[in-house]
C-alpha cells in the first residue's frame, strides 16, 4: 500500500517524504534498476535509444481522462485538461532525457496530471538533441519558445522540467530574467541537472541508490552535448549562475540518486525553493503518472505547489 505524502523537514530547505512505496512502485523502480539502466548503459546510438524510450512512454504515463491534446507539425504539444478553456494560463514544461532523448510525447501524460492539478494548460515544445544538436542548440531553443508565448500574450505562468528538462528550465528563467522578459510565478524542477563540471561518472558509480541513470550513460551525453564547452559555463551548469530574484521552486529528487545533492545545492542557493526527498523511487519516477500512486502523487504535490502561486498579483521583477 502507498502511504500519503507527508514532509518531515530536516533543515531549511530539504524537506524528507513521509512516504512508503507501494508495491507497483517497487516494481518500477526494480524495472529502471535491473532493466532500463543495463540498456542505457550497454547501447551507445541515441538514435536507438530515442526510438526505446518512445516504446516504453507508451506504456508508462497517461494523460488525464477528457483533456484535450493539440499536436503541432514538429510534434510540439499543447494540453488543456477538462474543465478550462483557451484562455487559461500555460505551464512552459521542458521534457527531459540526458539533452539527447525523450521529446513532447514521451512526457505529456506526467505534464498533463501536473497540468491538471495545478489548473493550467500545459505546453510541451520539441528542442533539438545532441550529438545532432549539441550545446546551445537546446537553450537557444527554449528561450525563443519562451520569448513566442511572451510575444502571443500568453507568457507562461509557470516554468518546469525534469533532469535534463530541469536545466532548460531553469537557465530558461535565467536568460528570460536577463532580457528584461516577464518571469513566470513558479518553477518546478524534477531531478534537474544543475552541475555538468563535476565527475559524473565516478558520482553515479558512487552513488548505490542511483537506479536509473548509469555511469557510461552519464558520461556520453555530457560529451555530446556540452561538446568541448566550458563545462562550468552556467548555461550548461546553471548552479554557477547568479541565481536571485527568481521564483518560488519546488525540486523534487528520489533519495539516494545522484542528482540529489546537486539538488540541495542549489535549494540554498535560490532565493525561496524547497526540496523534497522522496525515499524508495528512481529518478523521475514521475514518468508514470496515471499507472504508478507515487509518480501520480509527486504530479499532484507539484501542480499544487504551481497553483499555490497563480493568485499572485505580480510576477516576479527581473
Amino acid at each position: 500500500m502507498t502511504l500519503p505524502a507527508q514532509a518531515q523537514s530536516v533543515g531549511p530547505h530539504r524537506k524528507v517524504m513521509a512516504f512508503r512505496p507501494g508495491l507497483a512502485d517497487r516494481a518500477l523502480r526494480r524495472i529502471a534498476r535491473y532493466g532500463k539502466k543495463p540498456i542505457l548503459a550497454a547501447i551507445p546510438s541515441q538514435k536507438v535509444l530515442r526510438l526505446l524510450f518512445a516504446l516504453a512512454a507508451r506504456l508508462g504515463g497517461q494523460i488525464t481522462p477528457g483533456s484535450r491534446v493539440d499536436i503541432e507539425a514538429d510534434g510540439s504539444r499543447l494540453i488543456t485538461p477538462p474543465g478550462l478553456g483557451p484562455d487559461a494560463p500555460v505551464l512552459l514544461y521542458l521534457h527531459g532525457g540526458g539533452f539527447t532523448i525523450g521529446s513532447p510525447a514521451t512526457h505529456a501524460g506526467m505534464a498533463s496530471h501536473i497540468a491538471r492539478a495545478a489548473g493550467l494548460r500545459v505546453y510541451l515544445p520539441r528542442y533539438p538533441l545532441a550529438p545532432e544538436a549539441p550545446f546551445p542548440a537546446a537553450p537557444e531553443a527554449c528561450l525563443a519558445v519562451y520569448r513566442r508565448l511572451v510575444a502571443e500574450d500568453t507568457p507562461p505562468v509557470a516554468l518546469a522540467g525534469d533532469s535534463a528538462g530541469g536545466n532548460l528550465a531553469l537557465v530558461t528563467a535565467l536568460a528570460a530574467r536577463v532580457e528584461g522578459l516577464p518571469l513566470p510565478r513558479a518553477l518546478a524542477l524534477l531531478g534537474p541537472v544543475v552541475d555538468q563540471s563535476a565527475d559524473i561518472a565516478a558520482r553515479v558509480a558512487a552513488a548505490p541508490q542511483e537506479h536509473l541513470i548509469p555511469a557510461a550513460w552519464a558520461a556520453r551525453i555530457v560529451t555530446s552535448y556540452a561538446a568541448g564547452h566550458d563545462l562550468t559555463d552556467p548555461r550548461l551548469s546553471p548552479i554557477f549562475a547568479d541565481l536571485s530574484a527568481l521564483p518560488p521552486t519546488l525540486i523534487q529528487t528520489a533519495e539516494g540518486e545522484v542528482l540529489s545533492e546537486d539538488a540541495e545545492r542549489l535549494a540554498a542557493a535560490l532565493p525561496q525553493a524547497t526540496h523534497q526527498i522522496w525515499p524508495g523511487l528512481h529518478h523521475v519516477w514521475h514518468l508514470t503518472a496515471g499507472r504508478a500512486p507515487a509518480a501520480s502523487l509527486a504530479c499532484a504535490e507539484v501542480g499544487a505547489f504551481l497553483k499555490g502561486y497563480l493568485s499572485a498579483t505580480e510576477r516576479p521583477t527581473p
